[in-house]
């Protein structure tokens, strides 16, 4: 049960609790022993703060694949999980390692794979809960993931406006991934509540099925470019850096993830305050309802006496750093 579920519950009983309390009226035991409960239900709502966030998250489904809560279809519970879990994992890497690629393989998937560790009645959920593992922060990280893919899928079928917005701090294969989810829901006919600490979000099919055009209807393009401009600096704590173009315009982003923080570190001083030529990834996102957002990562960095690289070589290592320098943070 999620925290938002514990509390509705909670209160349910305490509403009865109240009830029973003003029926027993000045009963000497019975009045007594309904205010304790009363007071205990009260305390426990309160432990629960709001906005509470949770390692795991709960999808309840209706429609056709359900039947009540006597079961569901195995094959659309199959196919419904896999894009569910791939979209955490990117939603994850993008968020505590670094940027995520168009393909391949994303960083910290082992910390957030998940299990499926009940099956909760009410129409018919399927709960999945953080794997165990020995990584600190790994419950936090995970549940604050949790919070934000509830909101994106809450956003997708709320309105074109409502997702764009939510998107600004959404990676693009996040994006391929909900498409893959929400399709596999409207394709199935199926209602979905999503449930995750004290977030959640409910769909009819009808409303599955607008989330997924919805979704559907985003365009992502990925493109190298270079920018010739002043390099602003880096923050090392969250990966992004700033640059401003020889037209004034301010450009900022993530750094590529390939890059080691030794080899950041070394840009940095080199190029920090510097006017120089940046080799970027640049991400255009257009939206169904028109809005386009762009977002940059940062490849490399190289004197403008430089030959500039060619496209090709946007994918490959950075050049090779031949001293490492220490952990001093430079220009941020």
């Amino acid at each position: 049960m999620t925290t938002r579920s514990q509390r509705e519950f909670l209160k349910v009983q305490l509403l009865d609790t109240e009830r029973l309390k003003e029926a027993a009226g000045t009963h000497p035991l019975m009045s007594a022993a309904f205010g304790y409960r009363e007071q205990e239900l009260r305390e426990k709502i309160d432990a629960l703060p709001l906005g509470h966030k949770e390692a795991r998250t709960v999808l309840f489904f209706s429609g056709e694949p359900v039947k009540g809560s006597l079961g569901i279809d195995a094959s659309f519970a199959g196919r419904v999980l896999e894009p569910f879990q791939s979209m955490v994992m990117t939603d994850y890497a993008d968020r505590w390692h670094g940027v995520v690629g168009s393909r391949g393989r994303r960083s910290g998937e082992a910390d957030s794979r998940m299990l499926l560790t009940s099956l909760p009645r009410g129409s018919f959920g399927l709960e999945l809960s953080r794997a165990p593992d020995d990584e600190i922060f790994g419950d936090e990280q995970l549940a604050d993931t949790l919070a934000h893919v509830t909101r994106l899928v809450e956003a997708a079928a709320r309105s074109d406006e409502d997702f764009a917005a939510e998107l600004d701090e959404t990676a693009p294969r996040v994006i391929q991934k909900l498409r893959d989810f929400l399709e596999v829901v409207a394709k199935g006919k199926a209602g979905l509540r999503l449930e995750s600490g004290d977030f959640r979000c409910t769909m009819n099919p009808l409303e599955a099925h607008n989330a997924f055009t919805r979704v559907a209807g985003t365009i992502t393009k990925e493109e190298p470019v270079e920018l010739t401009g002043v390099f602003q600096g880096v923050l090392l704590d969250s990966w992004r850096f700033g640059f401003s173009t020889e037209e004034s315009h301010s450009v900022g982003g993530k750094i590529d993830e390939n890059l080691t923080e030794e080899q950041v570190v070394a840009l940095g001083r080199e190029f920090f305050n510097e006017r120089c030529r940046a080799s970027l990834l640049k991400t255009t996102v257009l939206f169904k309802n028109g809005r386009v957002r762009t977002t940059y990562v940062l490849k490399n960095l190289s004197s403008l006496a430089e030959n500039p690289p060619s496209a090709s070589s946007f994918g490959a290592s950075p050049r090779k750093i031949i001293q490492r320098p220490d952990q001093e943070s430079a220009g941020a």
